[in-house]
């Protein structure tokens, strides 16, 4: 059992360990030599799951990269995936860049709307195409989500070489199926079968590798973009991982989400602040024996795709450092959203007769769970242990939904630094061209010219000569689904879409709330009563934020959970 005394004092050790600063001064960013730059980005992977951020599965790669670099805690995202990996490259808001509602997802009030295209538009330029420009040579292994169409692939915009997966997601076996069938997958200009049985964490990490191999001799430092697709569901995981977490997770959701907690505040990574309760799952000892086996199973599975994703960084780190490399590499890592803790067999959530597709189609027994041929999510329940101590999960602007782990390693960043300051997505490329020492306007990146990267450089904090790079006033916007957030110094004003009602019909959705996330990051106390002057202010500042951006709210009970029947694929499946 996971939650026994034993362990939980191995955690309390480890939390000690991770807040030991190291002696050793930082090593100091080199004006005459460019670092590479690899950004890795996990697919709904949630905030607390790496011990370096509380969790206690197994991930000695992570921590060790969090021990040696920086830890952000107040790091900020979009609810869902395909929204933040346009601002994570191109440093510009997701209504700019073309995906101001996912492509599955347009509405009709959106469709052909500009910011609405389903895809990077022309008027962002992507960071591998201004580091490519700046010298570099630019990879990507992984997940692209970021348009399927001509003209629309990684190999047209800046990247010199790639393995992509083109839509949103696959079986993580490469087994087709009534759900997944069809996906795109291309090397550079040409469409290529992925191998049947390669798991995907592996085979993403593989690419990267012979990627990496090819390029280990030459004078051009090098970007490159990992986008692993796990642990986004379904769940699915080598059964020798699985088998090694047998057990583990008996205690249920809500113990596990206290244990984390402690562990947070253990690391010094939260105060002693109010949690959000959990919504939207039944108790743990309301479940029935078998109920709780198959919940308990699920945990199981997530737990080996978090394992097997530590792994794989493994392996990038051990060839960083066997070639070389290690000591000039900017290692950037993160989560594209918060957990996915949405119920999607509930009427209203995704496909009404979703449910019944899985039922009819896969093998969801026990013994079954996390093999290519089953096809199963975790659920309210565990999401929000994952997303302990904030509100909600991925889809929505709760704190929950927003907040992702963000781990920052390299050359000039302060070993141990822990940072609660807001930071924002759209800072990632911000970042990497100031460590490049290339320019984020516009000029000469196409015939007219592309827009400024919005987001702002961590360097300075980077290095530990800031705490902040946003004043108290500085405010940052955010909308998907409907679902609106706006955050300007302790304060978060919060709006929460329709779906919020599918999860727990008591959640207070349709109107403006207000928060101070400061005291409350659980978002458990609603000021807007108290506080009616500052919650105007914010949504002043929202609707300053949804114009300039060309925000288009979709109209009220719109169905934006469903996903539109023509984005799904070639051969049926769905396109996430």
């Amino acid at each position: 059992m996971l939650f026994g005394k034993t362990r939980f004092v191995a955690g309390l050790a480890m939390a000690v360990a991770l807040n030991t600063q190291a002696a050793a001064a930082p090593p100091v960013f080199k004006s005459a030599e460019k670092p590479n730059i690899l950004v890795i980005v996990t697919d709904d992977m949630a905030y607390s799951d790496i011990g370096a951020f509380g969790g206690e599965i197994d991930t000695p790669n992570l921590d060790a990269l969090a021990k040696g670099g920086a830890r952000f805690t107040n790091f900020q995202v979009s609810p869902t995936c395909s929204p933040t990996r346009s601002m994570i490259l191109t440093g510009n808001d997701n209504h700019h860049a073309g995906v101001g509602n996912m492509a599955e997802l347009l509405t009709p009030e959106q469709r052909g709307q500009p910011g609405y295209e389903g895809r990077l538009n022309d008027r962002v330029a992507t960071i591998a195409e201004r580091l490519r420009d700046g010298g570099y040579h630019t990879i990507l292994s992984g997940k692209w989500h970021l348009g399927q169409g001509a003209g629309q692939w990684p190999a047209d915009r800046g990247f010199d070489r790639s393995y992509v997966l083109l839509p949103g997601g696959d079986n993580h076996f490469g087994a087709t199926t009534v759900f997944h069938k069809g996906a795109k997958y291309a090397e550079d200009h040409q469409l290529i079968q992925r191998p049947l049985g390669a798991y995907s964490t592996d085979y993403f990490t593989d690419n990267l590798l012979k990627l990496l191999d090819e390029n280990k001799d030459a004078a051009k430092p090098f970007f490159a973009y990992l986008a692993y697709t796990a642990p986004h569901w379904p769940l699915q995981a080598p059964k020798e991982v699985i088998a090694k977490y047998r057990g583990k997770y008996d205690a249920g959701y809500e113990a596990l989400r206290e244990q984390r907690i402690a562990r947070q505040k253990a690391l010094g990574l939260l105060g002693d602040v109010p949690a959000h309760p959990i919504v939207g799952a039944k108790h743990w000892a309301d479940l029935t024996p078998d109920e709780r086996a198959l919940e308990s199973r699920k945990m199981e599975i997530y737990a080996a795709m978090i394992d097997r994703i530590d792994v794989n960084i493994g392996r990038v780190v051990d060839w960083l450092k066997a070639n070389g490399k290690y000591d000039n590499t900017i290692v950037i890592f993160l989560s594209d959203n918060g957990a996915a803790g949405s119920a999607y067999d509930r009427v209203g959530t995704f496909d009404k007769d979703f449910g019944k597709l899985i039922a009819d189609n896969f093998d969801n027994s026990l013994d079954n769970l996390g093999q290519a041929n089953s096809m199963v999510w975790y659920g309210p329940g565990w999401g929000q242990a994952g997303t302990a101590p904030l509100f909600l999960f991925k889809i929505f602007s709760g704190q929950g939904g927003l907040r992702a782990p963000l781990i920052v390693n390299g050359p000039g960043v302060k070993p141990g630094l822990v940072n609660g300051s807001l930071t924002h997505v759209t800072d990632i490329a911000a970042t990497a061209l100031d460590l490049a020492g290339l320019p984020t306007d516009g000029k000469g990146l196409g015939p007219t010219g592309r827009l400024p990267v919005e987001g702002l450089s961590w360097k300075p904090l980077l290095e530990g000569k800031v705490k902040v790079v946003r004043g108290p006033n500085v405010a940052v916007g955010g909308e998907l689904f409907g679902g609106r957030n706006l955050t300007k110094g302790d304060y978060k004003a919060l709006w929460l879409n329709d779906m919020a009602t599918n999860i727990d019909p008591s959640l207070p959705a349709g109107r403006w709330l207000l928060f101070n996330i400061r005291k409350d990051p659980g978002e458990t106390t609603d000021l807007a009563a108290s506080e009616p002057a500052k919650l105007a202010e914010l949504v002043k500042d929202w609707d300053a934020y949804a114009k300039a951006k060309g925000v288009i709210v979709p109209k009220a009970g719109a169905p934006v959970g469903q996903i539109d029947p023509t984005h799904r694929n070639a051969t049926g499946g769905l396109e996430k």
